[in-house]
């Protein structure tokens, strides 16, 4: 994929992370008071709101990653091994950060922790 394709890609899904998180009750009425948050401006709106554990801040989360590891070039490198991920992988989620060996290992690992938190 090229770099205008990726960055499309990724203001496709931050458009439909706005709107998700503009739809979320708790933010509402936070986000009527102004139209253009940043990428930035919205985590701290969503983390002042308590919703650190809400996968739309993770998805936002993911989206800051990628638009920052495009800008200096590291986009589609796995965070862990600093190998390339995937292509499967990234045609999938293009907001993935660690290759498929990554992933596995880290699901492995934080096993507990997603049963801990349902």
């Amino acid at each position: 994929m090229s770099t205008n394709q990726i960055k499309q890609t990724l203001s496709d899904i931050e458009l439909e992370l706005r709107q998700k998180i503009g739809a979320h009750p708790e933010l509402q009425a936070k986000l009527m008071e102004q139209h253009n948050y940043s990428l930035c401006e919205l985590i701290e709106i969503m983390t002042q709101a308590h919703l650190c554990d809400h996968p739309l801040f993770f998805k936002l989360m993911q989206l800051d990653a990628a638009r920052c590891q495009l800008e200096i070039g590291l986009y589609g490198v796995c965070s862990d091994c600093e190998e390339n991920i995937e292509a499967e992988l990234l045609a999938a989620d293009p907001l993935e950060q660690r290759c498929l060996s990554c992933n596995n290992l880290h699901k492995r690992e934080h096993r507990q922790e997603l049963r801990l938190n349902h």
